[in-house]
């Protein structure tokens, strides 16, 4: 199972997710100047390793580790699509330098309170170590009924550029609120809820539960954030994350026919990600 990252925006502004796709804007010129160890240890085939999940620390050494297994898990070990090939190393290089800065700007450590909260965990096989699945979760704004999220990064923007719009006593009246308060005040078109994100499985550990109990640690963050609802998106086309999701309680809320996905085409000289049409299903539960 895995979850998009790295994908054109679109109707979220946006996200697939084994689910959530988040757009990464940037240049891929240079990603190779931080050289990131290509393979990371394996855990051991699963069925009964009680593997501990753990929240990680949004330093960038950690994000690093969580980033490489990510590029394994998810675009090496596709539950979509074929990739067309083998990923190369500098393929592995190229994927896993923009996905470690994806998740440094969604879960990274920040100088201050971030007023929409965001958690990464991992689960790793107690006996070596290794890595065998992550997952994330994060406040941010969603219309269910248009099938439009917005990333944090983008709801953090729009609640500052809308506070920093007001003058100080009428900004002073939203100070104590919550962010679910924030938003029905001032964006009642939205709703503030948990989105999951990012979740890779690794194949040895595939069948084992883990998925389900990572998609339990969002439900946990998500209820202690006091949020009514988590929301994820995911390809049609991904039956296996699908199957989870829908075992893990979501249900089909919007379907976005016009939608695109990124495929990796591996073996070029430089990274080749390729933009193509997708369908994808906004699945939550609790809306």
């Amino acid at each position: 199972f895995f979850s998009t990252a790295l994908q054109p925006q679109r109707m979220l502004s946006a996200l697939s997710c084994c689910a959530l796709s988040f757009s990464i804007q940037r240049s891929i010129d240079g990603v190779l100047s931080t050289r990131l160890p290509s393979r990371l240890p394996q855990p051991v085939a699963a069925a009964s390793i009680a593997f501990e999940i753990t929240s990680v620390r949004g330093d960038d050494a950690s994000l690093d580790r969580a980033a490489r297994f990510f590029v394994e898990g998810f675009w090496a070990a596709s539950t979509t699509t074929d990739t067309g090939g083998a990923l190369t190393d500098r393929d592995r290089d190229q994927l896993a330098a923009l996905q470690r800065d994806d998740m440094i700007a969604r879960y990274g450590e920040t100088v201050g309170a971030r007023r929409l909260r965001s958690s990464l965990f991992v689960a790793e096989d107690p006996s070596s170590g290794a890595i065998a699945g992550c997952v994330g979760v994060e406040m941010a704004l969603v219309d269910p009924s248009r099938g439009r999220v917005l990333s944090r990064a983008q709801s953090e923007k729009l609640f500052s550029d809308e506070l920093n719009s007001m003058g100080a006593r009428e900004r002073g009246t939203y100070r104590k609120m919550s962010a679910a308060e924030l938003t029905e005040a001032l964006f009642p078109e939205y709703k503030c809820l948990a989105l999951l994100a990012n979740l890779a499985v690794a194949p040895a550990a595939r069948g084992s539960g883990l998925g389900r109990r990572l998609c339990a640690r969002c439900d946990e963050a998500a209820d202690d954030w006091e949020l009514p609802a988590i929301m994820l998106q995911v390809e049609l086309a991904n039956a296996p994350a699908r199957k989870l999701y829908e075992a893990a309680g979501y249900g089909a809320v919007f379907a976005d026919e016009g939608a695109s996905a990124l495929r990796v085409r591996p073996g070029g000289a430089e990274l080749q990600l390729e933009s193509v049409p997708s369908t994808l299903l906004l699945m939550g539960k609790g809306v």
